[in-house]
């Protein structure tokens, strides 16, 4: 049988990022936490956490992570059935694209969040990268890419957003009047999401055998962020189409001679569900069936 006290401390210890802070949060001793995590170490029989800074799980302590938040939802629930209240806020981790937030995720969710007392806990990655947050059991739900379930877990598609491809009409003229040749885009300087592999760097990569090193970019980690830099004319960029619409019929943008590139995304979540996610859920399918129109 687990003991659930032991493994309050490892996610104590795994959402502070330190042993100190997981005492603060349970009010005990660091050393108090230290036992119970060496406890549960040693009746798992492998190392559950990295003690590094800050401290992460191991692959088995990304499994009892994912364990104890799933009990920790469906006995919420439990209570709620039991005496039809909710007394404490509910909090969701989920993976969302950045793209997403920058689009009015949020105030879309508004309602639901509300009426079921739900704190999102948002983990931020591109729409590649989210599904390993959940195979991890880092978060309960994610908007990703791939259209398949992975084990444990179900898939709702959402539908396909555009992404286009845009520049200033300056930057466009300096940089693009002969097209998006390989010289071209070699000399441009782009506007890419974060550090990790996206969608931007995967279309340079495989359409056109670029690199990472070969083309001049503006790496900027905030969705919004990056739109405001090809605004500026900083850049050009790949940026979904409900973003860039507005400017595009205006002529403050162009869009470059590239067809608009459809990103399917589908919302994958833990097969077994409680009533508030199944709600979040739906709350996710209607915001992007409005943004695919």
């Amino acid at each position: 049988m687990l003991d659930y006290k032991l493994l309050e401390a490892l996610d104590a210890v795994v959402t502070a990022g330190s042993f100190d802070g997981a005492a603060r949060r349970l009010h005990l001793t660091q050393s108090a936490i230290s036992q119970r995590i060496r406890q549960l170490e040693e009746r798992s029989g492998t190392v559950l956490l990295v003690r590094d800074t800050p401290v992460r799980p191991t692959v088995a302590g990304q499994k009892l992570l994912a364990h104890v938040r799933q009990v920790r939802l469906l006995e919420a629930e439990l209570q709620q059935d039991v005496d039809g209240t909710m007394e404490d806020w509910l909090t969701l981790r989920i993976g969302v694209n950045a793209d997403s937030l920058a689009l009015g995720l949020l105030g879309a969710l508004a309602p639901v969040l509300q009426a079921e007392r739900i704190l999102l806990d948002c983990v931020v990655a591109d729409e590649a990268q989210t599904l390993d947050q959940l195979r991890l059991g880092e978060v309960s739900g994610c908007i990703g890419t791939q259209p398949n379930e992975i084990a444990g877990c179900g898939v709702i598609p959402l539908g396909s957003i555009d992404y286009v491809l845009v520049a200033t009409p300056a930057f466009a003229a300096e940089f693009f009047s002969g097209g998006l040749g390989e010289a071209a885009l070699s000399d441009a300087p782009a506007a890419v999401f974060g550090q990790q592999d996206s969608i931007h760097r995967r279309w340079l990569r495989e359409q056109h055998g670029l690199q990472h090193g070969d083309y001049p970019c503006h790496v900027i980690p905030d969705s919004t962020a990056l739109f405001g830099a090809v605004c500026a004319g900083l850049a050009y960029g790949l940026v979904p189409r409900p973003q860039a619409d507005a400017l595009l019929n205006a002529g403050a943008l162009q869009q470059l001679p590239l067809p608009a590139m459809p990103v399917a995304l589908y919302w994958h979540h833990w097969r077994r569900q409680t009533a508030a996610e199944r709600k979040l859920a739906e709350a996710v399918r209607g915001f992007t069936t409005g943004l695919c129109g």
